[in-house]
């Protein structure tokens, strides 16, 4: 598919948030499964009570994997309730929240957080209605992130060189999908068009959010493209309740 993206706002997909109980156990599989070097901390998450782990993906995308802290944090109850490890988060990269507010108020949909940091404004979107929280960080400047100053160690022979999406299951995907173009819509590539499977898609810049039929809503996998080095490397990357799916040309 080509992108086209509306004159009047875009949206980009950066990244993708794993949650789970064992951290240690969950980030050194998805190291080595994907042939990636230690990542580095995003600041703010000990403040709420959540080890993490950043890892950059080629040139813009990023995996992250989050775990709690404590014993009663509220993400344990919710890994205890969706199975142990789930996608939780996305990222998504806007130049303008407010104009996306407005239509997730009338949407009915909840925002969980509306705060500023790094200087940038950060709305989390509730999972409730959404399927996962959806970050929508406000950067106006579309080649700019929050980790672009962040030293972080080069893979010698990464398998993977980009994110190409995440695999949301749900019990009614049409209506999920239909969700999400109204919350986006404003900054939605014009083009959102179902493929040959049926599956609903939303696109945000060149990657993808697909919404397929399941018994509970969770986010069950993300897409990988592979590298140059990928050669004899899995097909799929199983974290216990998240896919990682390697996808060649």
């Amino acid at each position: 598919m080509t992108e086209t993206l509306p004159t009047e706002g875009w949206a980009v997909l950066r990244q993708a948030v794993i949650a789970t109980a064992d951290h240690d156990a969950t980030s050194s599989r998805l190291r080595e499964g994907l042939g990636l070097e230690p990542g580095f901390a995003d600041p703010l998450l000990a403040d709420i009570g959540l080890r993490d782990e950043t890892l950059r993906i080629g040139s813009e995308s990023h995996l992250e994997v989050v775990a709690p802290l404590t014993d009663d944090h509220p993400l344990r109850r919710w890994l205890a309730k969706v199975g142990g490890t789930a996608g939780y988060c996305l990222s998504v990269q806007v130049p303008d929240v407010q104009v996306l507010l407005d239509s997730a108020a009338a949407a009915g949909v909840r925002v969980l957080f509306d705060e500023r940091h790094f200087d940038r404004r950060i709305v989390q979107l509730h999972p409730g209605d959404m399927g996962v929280i959806v970050e929508l960080d406000e950067i106006p400047e579309r080649d700019v992130w929050f980790w672009d100053d962040v030293d972080a160690v080069e893979p010698a022979s990464p398998l993977v060189g980009d994110v190409l999406g995440v695999e949301i299951a749900t019990p009614d995907p049409a209506a999920l999908a239909q969700r999400w173009t109204e919350v986006l819509g404003a900054v939605l590539a014009d083009d959102q068009s179902a493929y040959d499977d049926g599956a609903a898609r939303v696109w945000l810049g060149t990657r993808r959010v697909r919404f397929v039929e399941g018994p509970q809503t969770v986010m069950r996998a993300v897409e990988l493209a592979a590298s140059e080095h990928a050669d004899g490397a899995p097909s799929v990357v199983d974290l216990d309740g998240v896919e990682l799916r390697i996808n060649r040309p």
